[in-house]
């Protein structure tokens, strides 16, 4: 009895506490949480990065490996930077959603659908849902939309795989309403540890989210991309760092265990921890940042120690390198660790912030959709907007503050060149998504920017070929054999990580 099991799960962490509106309560009770929408909308926004197991594996070790965000520990190396499958790896995000995040939006939906007194938290839920299942599905392809978590109140417990293009023509549409009716009248939204219930914002991320989408399918359906795109800025998206969706973590160690879910610390920091220092910045990350002069560099990696060669480092030599993706720490030629740079310290503590959409993403998109006339203004102008925000954006993590001068230089220097629009809009969106790797992956399949290094390992599963989606769990064909078998025909009859999403015909 699945949903039963999820339903008693859901009602441990959900206590008669009362329900959480702040941080104050979270440190004074773990399972603070009641089972009313308040307290549900705090569970899910703890779930999307607090849940470490799928920060770990989707995020970190598959996600940040395929797009070399990341080299050097065992997990990412030897899976994500090679390809090779692991089940557990592959279905961590299906597995923790469904039971989590998807069960508990749906019920918020469910509980405030006919009150008016609750239009405003319903607009909200209807939001988070695309957030959640936007996942889902550009990591999946065809997933369980339109009847996912109903099992309990319905009796749905085999939903049907809705087709990709149709969950997006849902999400457009449900963020449209969601948008609308966003209202000064419609109550109060008790629990939003986004953005403590603020309507205005909710609104701007509804409209950004929706500009993300849109450019998601650029390549697919260009005129339905065009006409979102041009929604989405007319709604207005985000005007500036202020309104970037962060979820601020608290230091608490990830537990999954049904009886004592905790999801206040960052679970992309459980993964860092986990793999005992083993993470560090890809050398196709460093290089990039060192060799375009980018002020972002310090603010993200450490100097090395040692000299590749021994002792201290030689004048002249790059005090940042990164690790060849596909390689592990302990291949790093001369002194091990220490001749390369670390991870800042403060991007690996439980108490770590998450950064969910932000005004860098909707400016460089920005420049995109200008640059394919989808949008009024300069490309080069939304292109500036967007990297400045993305290295002002650092700041929320604790690191120092790049100096104005730095940044203009840099502005200045590396520019929007007309002939290599796209491929440096794309570069900049990885370099935006860092810490968001899943987003990276999507865009990176959807444009192909930035070129990656070519994995030769003979250990490769695929060849060298970049997995372009996770694989659905195997036991589906025990649970929901028929909408599994008919979501793996529309794949091409394998369910199997070299088959593409809809959007992606890259």
């Amino acid at each position: 009895m699945k949903i039963k099991y999820i339903i008693i799960a859901l009602a441990a962490v959900f206590t008669t506490a009362g329900c959480t509106e702040n941080f104050d309560e979270l440190m004074k009770d773990p399972v603070a949480l009641s089972p009313n929408p308040a307290g549900q909308l705090t569970f899910t926004q703890l779930c999307m990065s607090g849940n470490g197991f799928y920060q770990h594996r989707t995020n970190l070790i598959y996600s940040g490996g395929f797009v070399q965000h990341y080299s050097g520990s065992w997990a990412v190396t030897e899976y994500g930077g090679k390809f090779k499958k692991n089940d557990e790896y592959a279905t961590a995000l299906w597995r923790s959603v469904y039971s989590n995040e998807m069960k508990s939006v749906v019920d918020i939906l469910d509980k405030t659908k006919s009150d008016p007194a609750a239009s405003n938290i319903n607009a909200v839920a209807k939001i988070m849902k695309v957030m959640i299942a936007q996942r889902l599905t550009d990591i999946y392809g065809d997933v369980p939309y339109s009847e996912a978590g109903l099992g309990f109140s319905t009796g749905i417990v085999t939903p049907k795989y809705d087709k990709q293009q149709d969950i997006y023509n849902s999400f457009f549409a449900e963020l449209q309403e969601a948008f609308v009716q966003l209202n000064a009248g419609g109550g109060s939204v008790k629990g939003d540890l986004f953005y403590d219930g603020d309507i205005t914002k909710w609104k701007k991320l509804a409209n950004t989210l929706r500009l993300r989408l849109a450019m998601r399918i650029s390549e697919v359906s260009p005129a339905e991309a065009e006409k979102q795109a041009k929604l989405a800025f007319q709604n207005g998206v985000f005007e500036s760092n202020a309104d970037n969706c962060i979820m601020r973590h608290l230091n608490f160690p990830f537990n999954d265990d049904p009886a004592k879910l905790d999801f206040r610390g960052n679970g992309l920091s459980y993964g860092f921890i986990s793999d005992q220092q083993g993470d560090h910045f890809s050398s196709l990350l460093i290089n990039y940042l060192r060799d375009n002069g980018d002020p972002r560099l310090p603010m993200l990696a450490t100097q090395k120690k040692v000299s590749s060669s021994g002792g201290a480092p030689k004048p002249g030599e790059s005090l940042y390198e990164g690790v060849v993706p596909g390689s592990f720490i302990w291949e790093v030629t001369g002194g091990g660790s220490e001749s390369i740079s670390d991870i800042q310290p403060y991007y690996q503590q439980l108490t770590t912030p998450f950064l969910h959409v932000s005004y860098s993403e909707s400016q460089l998109l920005l420049a995109e959709a200008a640059y394919r006339g989808w949008v009024s203004g300069e490309a080069a102008d939304y292109y500036k907007k967007g990297v400045e925000a993305g290295v002002k954006q650092l700041e929320i993590y604790g690191a120092p503050a790049a100096s104005q001068t730095s940044i203009n230089t840099y502005l200045a220097a590396k520019p929007l060149v007309a002939g290599t629009q796209k491929e440096q809009i794309g570069t900049q969106l990885w370099v935006t998504y860092l810490f968001n790797s899943i987003e990276a992956y999507s865009n990176w399949r959807r444009t192909g920017y930035p070129h990656l290094v070519p994995i030769t390992s003979p250990e490769s599963q695929t060849g060298g070929v970049t997995p372009t989606r996770l694989y659905y769990p195997n036991d589906e064909m025990q649970k929901n054999e028929k909408n599994y078998l008919e979501a793996v025909e529309r794949l091409g009859g394998k369910n199997d990580w070299t088959g593409k999403v809809w959007w992606d015909v890259n």
